[in-house]
């Protein structure tokens, strides 16, 4: 009778073993996964790609009623020489901003990231924008542009450091 009571107790002590080597295994396996250089560049491209298009489309958005406004996000949104750009509108600028009582409104239709160096915190985007411009009684109108963005890295996240019209022609 003890050689029958040692059976069970022998494929149970198996069949723990074997499923705790296969939860190890497993575990190993998502964590290699989940840590793997693929997937953490896919996720760096993705926050690139995401934080690019919200800052295209506020470097393409201005109101006039808000024109302080406007600047003070165009600032948040940039970095570098871009950034220094656009902290010296002079008020020249600004009142022609103004006098010209223009609503703008940027959307990003499609953008896409041309290079990303995650180590320099650095990225290259490209962006199909559509922007409305509405002037007080008369039809909005609306034009679609392609730019070219350099994106850094920086302590508050990525911002634009250049923004680049492209030519319809442009390759």
């Amino acid at each position: 009778m003890a050689g029958k009571v040692k059976r069970p107790l022998r494929a149970a002590v198996l069949a723990v073993v074997v499923t705790a080597a296969f939860a190890g295994w497993s575990g190993f396996s998502w964590y290699r996964t989940a840590h793997s250089e693929e997937l953490t560049y896919g996720t760096a491209r993705d926050e690139a790609v995401a934080a690019g298009r919200d800052l295209v489309a506020r470097l393409c958005t201005l109101d006039y009623h808000r024109l302080d406004q406007g600047l003070a996000q165009w600032l948040d949104a940039s970095t570098g020489p871009l950034h220094d750009r656009l902290a010296h509108t002079d008020e020249a600028t600004k009142k022609t901003l103004t006098q010209d009582a223009t609503v703008s409104t940027g959307k990003v239709l499609d953008a896409a990231l041309s290079e990303l160096d995650e180590h320099a915190g650095t990225a290259k985007l490209l962006a199909s924008v559509e922007i409305t411009a509405q002037k007080e009684g008369v039809a909005p109108a609306t034009k679609r542009n392609r730019f070219a963005a350099a994106l850094t890295r920086t302590d508050g996240g990525w911002k634009l450091s250049a923004l680049d019209e492209l030519p319809v022609g442009a390759r």
